[in-house]
């Protein structure tokens, strides 16, 4: 393998999604106010949720005193969200409303102490975009929000769609090989097996024909994570969106989205058929990726517009760090606080920990699964 296939394969996506926009969801996922779902993006554990006040935002998915979890499940719905380690309380907003023992520790501000909230973008299309740049971010590109206006005008999607089905799956390869452009092929072979499982007129039936047809599909590429497709005559599109979790380990979560609605017996059939297609697509990434990081293959096979972009904005970000003479972390986000409540926090902390006993204590004994819980 090539030192620059190397360096492609081997460094780090955190920088990389740090400073770019990234489409994580459509707003039709986040059905009332509370509902949420979580993500992890190179290593970045966040989540989006509606408020009350119908607004969909994007928090990092620590709590403010010690970075434990917020929301341990992937969806789920909530106006409170709780951290189970000292019971501190957030609403909708991130705004810290309970902080049990804290109240009247010396220098403690709830104000300081909401959660990290990240940048985002909703396009008219209902598309919800991040940028964990912990500043001020790059405006979003006008020319990405005229492209993607196009694109979804064309395959009929809105704010008013309806998200039908979805679901994150895992594969051991790096991102950067499962996100380039690709034609939905791969699925052809599963689904062609699949259509003779299927009868009658059906949604399903009608996705698969369309995915399986060149013709009748488009797509479109949103740097650097996700490619979305249009089916001409089913009134779908499908969002696949490519997650670095490691070097050698990425999420892959699939999404269906509908210009009406899909009655509950087609929606188990169509989740069957996307996850052994979307499966069957990872294996056959998966065998890409080995093919190339045992030096049997070179990047150059891999060569495309979205290759090439990600290669340069990693290699601007080296060329930055060496001129700086530092480490650059973009999404780092330095927390508040005086002096005075930091020890006082450490020590409220020390009694608490004493008084749950520790984990190591709980586990052992089976206590309670309230029990502090690392």
């Amino acid at each position: 393998m090539e030192s620059t296939d190397a360096y492609f394969l081997t460094s780090p996506a955190s920088t990389l999604v740090a400073l770019t926009w990234l489409y994580l969801a459509h707003c039709s996922q986040f059905q009332k106010p509370g509902s949420y779902q979580s993500f992890d993006v190179a290593g970045f554990p966040v989540f989006l949720i509606r408020g009350k006040d119908d607004k969909i935002r994007a928090f990092h998915n620590v709590c403010r005193h010690r970075a434990y979890t917020i929301t341990r499940k992937e969806t789920g719905a909530s106006t409170i969200l709780g951290c189970r380690y000292h019971g501190w309380s957030y609403d909708t907003t991130g705004r810290l409303v309970k902080a049990p023992q804290f109240e009247d520790v010396p220098g403690f501000d709830k104000s300081q102490n909401s959660l990290f909230e990240i940048h985002t973008y909703t396009t008219d299309q209902g598309m919800i975009f991040v940028n964990l740049n912990s500043g001020e971010p790059a405006a979003f590109d006008s020319e990405v929000v005229s492209s993607l206006s196009g694109f979804a005008r064309m395959a009929g999607l809105e704010a008013k769609s309806t998200w039908v089905v979805g679901q994150t799956l895992s594969g051991d390869f790096n991102w950067k090989v499962g996100v380039r452009a690709r034609h939905l092929d791969v699925y052809t072979s599963e689904l062609h097996r699949r259509i003779s499982e299927l009868s009658g007129p059906s949604t399903v039936m009608k996705l698969v024909r369309s995915i399986t047809r060149k013709s009748t599909r488009e797509e479109y590429s949103s740097f650097p994570t996700t490619l979305i497709y249009s089916f001409q005559y089913v009134e779908l599109c499908l969002a696949l969106s490519f997650f670095p979790a490691s070097e050698s380990k990425t999420n892959i979560r699939f999404d269906t989205f509908a210009s009406s609605a899909v009655n509950e017996p087609e929606i188990q059939r169509m989740s069957e058929v996307l996850k052994s297609a979307t499966k069957k697509l990872i294996g056959e990434i998966e065998l890409e990726y080995q093919y190339i990081s045992t030096k049997q293959g070179s990047l150059a096979e891999l060569n495309s517009t979205d290759t090439r972009r990600i290669l340069s904005r990693l290699q601007e970000h080296t060329k930055l760090e060496r001129i700086e003479g530092v480490q650059i972390l973009p999404a780092m986000h330095k927390p508040k606080g005086s002096t005075l409540f930091q020890k006082a926090d450490q020590q409220v902390c020390k009694e608490l920990d004493c008084v749950g006993g520790g984990s190591q204590n709980s586990s052992q004994n089976g206590t309670s699964p309230n029990a502090l819980d690392w």
